[in-house]
């Protein structure tokens, strides 16, 4: 189990989380939701280490989680300029056969990563955290900029993930990407998760969902000249 206890992390005066408390289970592809700011980009930070709380603790397994414990997917990835895809995955996991994994997404890696296309970028840093086999996946935007064979790939294997017993989180923007993956939804909204939505739910939770920001956005649609 992954326990969150009174997280607490802010940018000088502005707290983005507020002791947060959240709990995770193995097993289970859990959905991160929340809107530009929420706090999605800073909670995957904290709990993998690139940003440091005020107060709180992040438990993984009853002890304190670790940066080996986690396989973080950024929403941008870093490469090096004239680094070849196989050698980035040769750096990644040097003692990983990759290549049993580009048979699946057929990725050029005699070619240099720069020149990779967006999606293409995606993929290659998403192998490079498969073959790492870590304990925690952290999704961050996994979905961005891939086309559609790709996007039901990567479902299939963090469903593949899940099976072995993985944590996984996936943050995403758009709601519609959370329900086709996701088993639970964790919506943030003024530093704090709300109660977890389980897939049962989700139906009505979406209704909901687009009821409220309909409802917010059709008062201000009536007052504009177009």
């Amino acid at each position: 189990m992954i326990e969150v206890g009174k997280l607490t992390v802010s940018y000088g005066k502005n707290v983005v989380l507020d002791k947060l408390n959240v709990r995770f289970s193995p097993g289970t592809i859990h959905g991160i939701l929340g809107t530009n700011g929420a706090g999605k980009s800073t909670f995957f930070n904290t709990l993998y280490g690139l940003k440091k709380s005020e107060e709180g603790s992040v438990i993984l397994n009853n002890v304190p989680i670790q940066k080996r414990d986690v396989a973080f997917l950024q929403t941008d990835n870093f490469f090096y300029p004239l680094m070849k895809g196989k050698e980035y995955l040769q750096l990644v996991a040097p003692t990983k056969n990759y290549q049993q994994w580009n048979d699946i997404f057929q990725l050029p890696l005699d070619e240099f990563v720069e020149d990779y296309s967006t999606g293409m970028k995606k993929k290659i840093a998403f192998m490079g955290l498969i073959l790492l086999d870590r304990e925690v996946y952290i999704l961050d935007e996994p979905f961005n900029g891939v086309d559609l064979q790709s996007n039901e790939i990567l479902i299939r294997i963090i469903q593949s993930l899940k099976e072995k017993g993985k944590y996984i989180l996936i943050s995403s923007h758009i709601l519609s990407s959370l329900l086709v993956v996701s088993d639970a939804i964790h919506r943030l909204q003024n530093g704090q998760f709300d109660e977890p939505i389980l897939r049962a739910d989700f139906a009505q939770f979406e209704t909901d969902f687009r009821n409220e920001i309909s409802g917010e956005i059709s008062d201000k649609l009536k007052n504009l000249d177009f």
